[in-house]
C-alpha cells in the first residue's frame, strides 16, 4: 500500500513538471513513449535490478535525488527507497528503486514513471519494443489504475509491470521490473 501511495505521488510531481515543461515544448507521442522505454531498459533491464548499483548509476547520471528512506518494514524485512528525477530530450521522469529484504530474500525493484501523451499508445510501443507476450487483462487497482503484468519475462522470480491511470482520468505511466532473490 505505502509503495502504490508513493508511485502515486511521485507520478503527480512528474506529470506536473511535465505539464509546465511541455507548455514550453510539443513533443510528438512516439518519439516520447520510445525514450522513457528506453530510460528504462537502460536503467532497470540491462541486468536484475540490484539497488546500489542502479542508485550507483543514477548518481553518476548526476540525477536529481528526490527522496531516499530506509525504515525496518513488518515481520523483520528492512525497506529502502530512492527516487530520482531525470530529464530526457522529450521531457521529465522520474527513476523509482526501491528494495525489501528479509528472511525469504530480497525484492529489488527499479521503475521509470514518466508522463506519456496517450498511455495506450505507450503501452502499445512499450509491448512492441521489449517483445512482450500478449496482454491479458490489466488488474484494477483502487487507485484508479490498471496494471499489466508479465511474469517471468527476464528469467524466474521476475515480473514487469506496466501502469496507468487511465480510467481515473490521471496522466502518466510506469514501466517495473521487479526481482526477487531467494535466500
Amino acid at each position: 500500500m505505502r509503495l502504490g501511495c508513493l508511485f502515486t505521488a511521485c507520478a503527480f510531481s512528474v506529470c506536473a513538471f511535465a505539464a509546465h515543461a511541455e507548455s514550453e515544448t510539443t513533443v510528438p507521442s512516439f518519439n516520447r513513449a520510445q525514450s522513457v522505454i528506453n530510460a528504462f531498459q537502460v536503467m532497470c533491464t540491462l541486468e536484475l535490478p540490484k539497488f546500489d548499483a542502479i542508485a550507483a548509476k543514477a548518481t553518476a547520471m548526476r540525477m536529481q535525488l528526490q527522496s531516499d528512506s530506509k525504515a525496518p518494514g513488518p515481520g523483520g524485512t528492512n525497506v529502502r527507497q530512492k527516487v530520482w528525477g531525470g530529464g530526457l530530450t522529450t521531457g521529465p521522469f522520474a527513476l523509482f528503486l526501491d528494495e525489501m529484504s528479509g528472511a525469504k530474500g530480497t525484492a529489488t525493484g527499479c521503475a521509470v514513471i514518466a508522463e506519456v501523451p496517450d498511455v495506450d499508445a505507450f503501452r502499445t510501443e512499450a509491448v512492441n519494443t521489449m517483445k512482450l507476450a500478449a496482454m491479458k487483462a490489466p488488474e484494477l487497482g483502487a487507485d484508479g489504475s490498471r496494471s499489466y503484468i508479465w511474469e517471468g519475462i527476464y528469467g524466474p522470480g521476475t515480473t514487469l509491470i506496466l501502469r496507468d491511470f487511465k480510467p481515473s482520468g490521471k496522466p502518466g505511466a510506469m514501466l517495473k521490473l521487479q526481482s526477487m532473490q531467494r535466500q
